[in-house]
């Protein structure tokens, strides 16, 4: 009975020790030549046993080297449409920028808070629908990683003859634009508006995905102000570089990868393999160098 007891055992550790264990990865790539034109068919031979093999072709979004980045310097840039009707006021939508605003949304808060009047660098409706903005640089507010804010506050008086206005708010987007003419979207629409009350709840933000709009009140309406202010926003954002995954475990063995290029240009192709169970991982890259003319 021990000796069959033993037995067991030694099976059942070896198995777990099996399970633990992990092959020797080897990889390599390489292709006959590292000059092709546009167009070229670039045949990558691949050799070795990595189970997983992920491909980044060295152009603008797929670049090893920004595989983990999400942040760069660029040029932040806002537009978006707008409307006003009704009424005879002017100046009663303001665009605001706080670098210093804590993020609770209340009169407060926003009071207690510096806010930069950037009116002047948008254009605004005077009665046409959807007016472009224009793209309004925001640059100037970019201080590292610190967020801002960006705001609309609309304000408008008492008028025993006039209504007040009514602003609607269409297809808003603030990009970081990089230098190589690459953009992330680091605001919309949709991402997380709140209006704040701050005199005369009787007129208040309607805010959705596609339509920001406050409606003034009919003449003799009190005095109304109310704010739209975004979520934090970091104007240096951007979204991480990604590769194409080539191979995976369930994948047969790949012998060689296909690639064509579109545009001229040097580019530092890398392919990144691994092996990797749920005890471990080996990975290694390969990079190759290719120049394509036109």
């Amino acid at each position: 009975m021990k000796k069959e007891i033993c037995i067991i055992l030694f099976i059942v550790l070896g198995f777990a020790c099996n399970k633990t264990e992990l092959n020797t990865l080897s990889f390599d790539v390489s292709t006959t030549t590292s000059t092709y034109k546009v167009g070229d068919t670039v045949n990558f031979k691949i050799s070795g046993n990595a189970d997983y093999i992920v491909f980044y072709s060295g152009e603008n979004g797929s670049q090893y080297q920004f595989k983990d980045r999400t942040s760069a310097l660029g040029v932040p840039l806002l537009s978006f449409l707008t409307y006003r009707q009704y009424g005879n006021h002017v100046n009663t939508l303001q665009l605001m920028v706080s670098s210093d605003f804590k993020g609770t949304y209340d009169s407060t808060n926003i009071q207690n808070s510096t806010w930069n009047d950037i009116t002047s660098r948008a254009i605004f409706s005077t009665g046409k629908d959807s007016t472009p903005s224009g793209i309004i640089n925001l640059l100037d507010f970019v201080h590292g990683d610190t967020p801002v804010y960006v705001g609309f506050r609309f304000y408008d008086q008492k008028d025993s003859v006039n209504s007040q206005r009514t602003w609607s708010i269409r297809n808003l987007s603030l990009i970081n634009k990089l230098q190589d003419s690459t953009s992330t979207k680091i605001l919309d629409m949709s991402s997380g508006w709140l209006g704040i009350n701050m005199q005369n709840a009787a007129s208040i933000w309607s805010i959705s995905s596609s339509l920001f709009k406050i409606s003034g009140g009919d003449k003799n309406a009190n005095t109304n102000e109310d704010w739209l202010i975004s979520q934090p926003v970091k104007l240096t954002r951007v979204l991480p570089d990604v590769g194409l995954s080539i191979k995976t475990l369930v994948d047969p063995s790949l012998k060689s990868y296909n690639y064509i290029f579109k545009n001229p240009g040097n580019y530092i192709v890398v392919f990144d393999a691994k092996n990797a169970n749920q005890n471990n991982s080996r990975e290694t890259q390969k990079t190759l160098n290719i120049s394509v003319t036109q």
